[in-house]
C-alpha cells in the first residue's frame, strides 16, 4: 500500500452524529435524546429517514426545533442513508448511529480525546440490550483492536476486532476518500463494512476501553436460535453475503485509490468462521454428512484462530479445543458450546434467567 501522509491530531474535534432510521418509531426518540444529552455537544445531529412507513418521521420532525437536520428520502437501504448523511456532515469526526441503538452519557467526550496523530477511527464497546431495553448482561466486542491494522488485513484478509456500526467514529477527511459509497441493487446494505475496513486503510485505530453505547438485539437468544450473534444472518447465508461484499469492497477501494490499494478477495474472520462451522456441524443432515462437511471447514477455522495477533496462546488453544467439542461431543453439549461462543448474548443473565422473545 502506498504510504499515506500523516494525519494531524485533532484537539476538541467537532463531531457530526448521523442517525440512520428505517421504521424504528419505537426507538428513534431514545436514540436522538442520547445524542442531545451528551456533555460534549455534537456540532450537529443529522437524522436520515430512509423511507419509513411507520410514524418515525413525525417523531423526528419533532426535534427540528432543537436544531437537528432532517433528511427524508425514498427507501434506498443503509448505504444510501450513509451517503445522504455524510454529504451533509461538516464535523471533523463523523459517527453513524443506528436508530435502535444509543450513546451512553459521556460518550462523545471520551471519543473526542482519542483522535490523536494518525488516528482514522475510534471505536468502543457496546452494551447489549433486548427489544424492550432488557439488559442482556454482555458487551461487544470482547477484544478491541488498537493501532495499525491495515497490513494484516491487506496481506492475509484478517479483519481487525471491531464493534458494529454504532460503535465507531471516523475522521471526516478519511471517509472522504471512500465516499460516496456504491449504492445500487447489488447490495443496499453493508455501509458499516465499507467504513470500518475502508477507513483503517488510511490511518490507525484508537480504542476506548469504556463501554460507550447500547446495541439493541431484536432476536434474544433461545434454545432454538441459530449460531449467530444478535441481528446477523445465519452462518451459511452469511458466508455467501460476506464473500460478495468483500469482492465488491475490493473493487471499490481499487477504484477510489486509483489502483494503489489492492484489498483481499476473501476474509479470514473467526467471528464469521465460527458461525458457519457450528451451523455445519449441527445441521442435522445425518452424522456422516455433517461430520464430513465440518471436517472440510476445520482447517480454515483453525487458521482464523491462529492468525489473530490479539488472541493469547491460551485463548487460541481454548478455541481450537472448542472446535473439537462442537465436532465430537454429544449433540446437546455441542449445541450449548457452539451457542456460547457464537452468540455473546447467550452468556448474559437475561439468557440464564429465561428472558426470551
Amino acid at each position: 500500500m502506498t504510504p499515506q501522509p500523516p494525519l494531524a491530531g485533532l484537539s476538541n474535534p467537532r463531531i457530526s452524529v448521523v442517525v440512520c432510521n428505517y421504521n424504528y418509531e419505537r426507538y428513534v426518540r431514545q436514540t436522538i435524546d442520547s445524542v442531545l444529552q451528551q456533555t460534549y455537544p455534537p456540532l450537529e445531529v443529522i437524522v436520515v429517514d430512509d423511507g419509513s412507513s411507520d410514524g418515525s418521521l413525525a417523531v423526528i420532525h419533532g426535534y427540528e426545533a432543537q436544531g437537528i437536520k432532517v433528511i427524508a428520502q425514498a427507501n434506498g437501504g443503509q448505504i444510501a442513508a450513509y451517503n445522504a448523511g455524510f454529504e451533509q456532515a461538516r464535523g471533523d469526526v463523523v459517527l453513524f448511529l443506528d436508530s435502535d441503538d444509543a450513546l451512553l452519557p459521556g460518550a462523545l467526550a471520551e471519543i473526542a480525546t482519542h483522535f490523536g496523530e494518525g488516528v482514522a477511527k475510534v471505536h468502543f464497546r457496546l452494551e447489549l440490550i433486548g427489544p424492550n431495553g432488557e439488559q442482556i448482561g454482555a458487551t461487544i466486542p470482547h477484544e478491541l483492536a488498537q493501532g495499525e491494522v491495515a497490513t494484516v488485513f491487506l496481506k492475509h484478509g484478517v479483519p481487525h476486532a471491531s464493534p458494529p456500526a454504532s460503535g465507531n467514529a471516523y475522521r471526516h477527511s478519511v471517509l472522504g476518500k471512500i465516499f460516496p459509497l456504491p449504492a445500487d441493487a447489488q447490495d443496499r446494505h453493508g455501509a458499516d463494512f465499507f467504513c470500518i475496513f475502508g477507513a483503517t486503510l488510511f490511518g490507525t485505530v484508537s480504542a476506548c476501553q469504556s463501554t460507550l453505547g447500547l446495541y439493541r438485539i431484536h432476536r434474544l437468544p433461545s434454545a432454538e436460535s441459530s449460531f449467530t450473534f444478535g441481528n446477523a444472518a445465519k452462518g451459511l447465508s452469511l458466508d455467501k453475503r460476506l464473500q460478495a461484499r468483500i469482492e465488491r469492497f475490493g473493487r471499490w477501494i481499487a477504484e477510489r485509490s486509483q489502483g494503489t490499494i489492492q484489498a483481499p478477495t476473501t476474509l479470514l474472520d473467526f467471528s464469521n468462521e465460527k458461525s458457519a462451522y457450528a451451523s455445519t456441524a449441527l445441521a442435522g443432515k445425518g452424522w456422516w454428512t455433517d461430520t464430513r462437511a465440518t471436517l472440510a471447514r476445520l482447517p480454515r477455522l483453525v487458521r482464523s484462530i491462529v492468525v489473530r495477533n490479539d488472541y493469547s496462546v491460551f485463548k487460541k488453544a481454548g478455541l481450537i479445543a472448542w472446535s473439537l467439542v462442537v465436532l465430537l461431543a454429544p449433540r446437546n453439549l455441542a449445541t450449548k458450546a457452539a451457542r456460547y461462543v457464537c452468540d455473546p448474548g447467550s452468556r448474559g443473565p437475561a439468557r440464564r434467567q429465561g428472558v426470551m422473545r
